[in-house]
């Protein structure tokens, strides 16, 4: 080849035979019929990584990798020997060996050129790195787009311009139970729309295909059929498929079944009517204020006290509505600070002012009021329960002002008294006397000083006593009697017969409003009996454990759903000398306190020992427990720790108890861990002496 080159090289057709062979971007390698590389050019060398004399004089066969090259030899024998031609002539896609060992793709194509005296075989490389690069990009994104095509929690649908299914992904298929190929080119209105809503949905796809002015919608709802035939709601979101020319194309649809929210909005909605109808029948004015004072909410009794018409206040501003000009500025500063938090809790819970009906007639109404919070604790509303107390509070001004009057009168009586008082002191003629008994009077205060000293600190203790008692009696009256009064409207308003279940419900909610009422007295009684000295120890003979019996049973009617009591009882004999009244009062404390302070489903345990001479009473709960920085002060009078504030108590029963104990010449310690429990022991002496006389 090379003489043929050689003697042709000065020939217009030589010289432009070289100029092809040295500048083709492609490779062309020239070998003899034993595979040795007799003409290479430079694109073919750069493209294998070597200089052209390296490749010169060479067998082929090293620029392939295995089997290839341990083979190539023998495809050239074949040839020759059969004259079949297996890639002779036909380009295809084969893998070179650079120097550097590395590996890449290239197109082959062969040809055959016969010389008068031999064979010589062409080889054209066509590089196709970047091209196969790009193809697997293109794989593995087409790869990756059919993966979250498949994977969206979504049924998401190609339709074509007849509303024929181009692509479902497989959330589709699952719903309508078909395969992919199964899904592909049926019509998507007859598998999915309702019979009813079919042609009319049809007609609608067919006119956004083909008039570009009708107007397209991103989103709806519908109803489709499931693969059971059964309705389900669906919210859509659609894309349109256009071409170059902005013609639609197709949509690409991806919707979410909403059938569970609808069913939950319709739940809801029944919930809020019947919410407002329990709203309607209330005999007090609830409104619902929101952070732009906007009223959100306002029943019936509310709307009737304003003079106004069913809704025609939602969402007009409450302070511009419903109060006088005069108190709006004050009352809209203590709202804002119960938006803000910075209301104390006594505010937020009881309020008195004044509102103006449609009429311009004020009327004074006592609320209790709430705030209505997120799940991230921000305020978003306030809600209050009003009373009209106009009448009450006139009945109270009379009561004032026939007060007055009378004090008016003792007023003056009580001058005319002082004036009879000084004649008779004026016409006193026994002055050394009066100056005598004076003398006595200043000695008997001069030995008494101690007495009037101890009788002032009582005075004061006593009215520490009273201002705490009233603060927490208003309080824990309050809240029963409140529930008293609004079952008692209630129940006025259920006057039909077919209402008597509600009736009783309400009934019950008094008789248990009573008898928190009458705990809380009997704690008063025990505290002022303790206090004036009327109880005293009256130790009796008694069998325990049939006493302890008879408490436990008594006690099965407070106790919470799923809540049982544990108890140990004296091993035979049982039968002690106590004050009976004293120690059933400290059980039924103690057990009450156990059971009102723990949750439902919890154990409580009982258990009595005797050790020697000394009786032990062990009460334990799995409640929520006493903050240990309030330990100290849980046997005060009228304390109560600080996560119990919502529970109902006077804050007296533990100080009657250890008074009680006390009295029985004992001693009580207790063991408590915040949202653990509590334990309480008590100990008291038994007279084994006192036991025998008594016998």
């Amino acid at each position: 080849m090379e003489s043929i080159v050689t003697n042709t090289l000065h020939s217009e057709d030589g010289l432009r035979l070289k100029a092809i062979f040295e500048t083709a971007t492609d490779g062309i390698i020239i070998i003899d019929s034993r595979g040795i590389m007799e003409l290479v050019n430079s694109s073919a060398a750069r493209l294998f990584g070597y200089e052209i004399p390296e490749l010169i004089g060479h067998n082929v066969k090293m620029l392939m990798p295995a089997p290839h090259k341990e083979e190539h030899d023998q495809y050239i024998r074949n040839y020759e020997n059969t004259g079949i031609a297996k890639i002779i002539g036909i380009g295809r896609e084969v893998e070179g060996l650079r120097k550097d060992g590395s590996i890449f793709p290239f197109r082959l194509s062969i040809s055959e050129v016969k010389l008068p005296d031999r064979k010589i075989f062409t080889g054209i490389v066509h590089d196709l790195t970047d091209q196969k690069a790009a193809e697997n990009a293109l794989r593995e994104e087409k790869e990756k787009a059919q993966m979250y095509f498949d994977i969206a929690n979504t049924v998401t649908v190609v339709l074509n311009t007849e509303g024929r299914i181009m692509e479902l992904n497989k959330k589709g298929c699952k719903f309508l139970n078909l395969s992919e190929e199964e899904a592909k080119g049926k019509d998507w209105f007859d598998l999915m729309m309702l019979p009813e809503e079919k042609e009319g949905m049809r007609n609608a796809f067919n006119s956004l295909m083909t008039d570009k002015e009708v107007q397209f919608m991103p989103y709806f709802e519908n109803k489709i059929l499931d693969r059971d035939g059964k309705k389900r709601y669906f919210s859509w979101h659609n894309s349109l498929l256009k071409d170059k020319e902005g013609e639609g194309i197709g949509m690409i649809s991806s919707g979410i079944d909403i059938t569970d929210r609808k069913l939950a909005e319709k739940s809801l909605l029944r919930e809020k009517e019947r919410a407002q109808q329990y709203l309607d029948v209330a005999n007090t004015i609830i409104v619902v204020i929101n952070t732009q004072r906007q009223i959100t909410l306002l029943n019936k009794k509310g709307y009737e006290l304003l003079g106004y018409q069913e809704g025609e206040l939602y969402l007009k501003n409450w302070f511009e509505v419903a109060i006088p000009e005069a108190k709006r500025e004050t009352v809209s500063e203590y709202f804002n600070k119960i938006l803000s938090g910075e209301a104390k809790t006594d505010y937020t819970d009881y309020f008195e002012n004044e509102i103006i009906t449609k009429n311009k007639e004020e009327r004074l109404i006592a609320w209790r009021n709430a705030t209505i919070k997120n799940d991230h604790g921000q305020i978003l509303a306030t809600i209050s329960s009003g009373v009209d107390i106009t009448e009450q509070r006139e009945a109270e001004t009379g009561l004032k002002m026939l007060n007055s009057q009378l004090e008016e009168h003792v007023e003056e009586r009580t001058e005319e008294l002082a004036a009879a008082v000084n004649q008779l002191l004026n016409t006193n003629k026994q002055l050394e006397y009066e100056i005598q008994e004076r003398k006595t009077i200043e000695n008997a205060l001069r030995k008494s000083e101690n007495e009037l000293r101890h009788a002032f600190e009582r005075e004061k203790e006593l009215s520490e006593l009273k201002s705490r008692f009233v603060s927490m009696a208003s309080h824990e009256f309050r809240t029963p009697l409140s529930t008293i009064l609004s079952s008692a409207d209630l129940i006025e308003a259920y006057i039909k017969e077919e209402q008597q279940a509600k009736r009783e419900r309400h009934t019950n909610r008094i008789k248990s409003s009573v008898a928190n009422l009458t705990g809380i007295l009997n704690d008063f009684l025990s505290l002022s009996r303790l206090e004036e000295g009327k109880i005293e120890e009256q130790s009796v003979s008694f069998d325990l454990n049939e006493f302890c019996y008879d408490v436990l049973d008594q006690m099965q009617g407070l106790l919470k759903s799923g809540q049982q009591i544990r108890h140990e009882m004296l091993v035979e004999p049982s039968t002690i000398i106590l004050d009976k009244k004293l120690l059933k009062n400290v059980l039924f404390n103690l057990l009450s306190n156990a059971i009102k302070y723990s949750e439902a489903d919890t154990f409580i345990d009982c258990r009595i020992e005797r050790q020697g001479e000394m009786l032990i009473v062990v009460i334990s709960d799995q409640g929520i427990g006493i903050p240990e920085e309030e330990q100290q002060h849980l046997f005060t009078r009228f304390f109560r720790a600080r996560n119990v504030e919502n529970i109902q108590g006077t804050g007296l029963g533990l100080n009657i108890v250890k008074r009680y104990v006390e009295l029985m010449r004992g001693s009580i310690t207790f063991e408590s861990k915040l949202g653990e429990g509590t334990t309480f022991t008590v100990f008291i002496p038994l007279d084994k002496k006192e036991e025998k006389n008594f016998n």
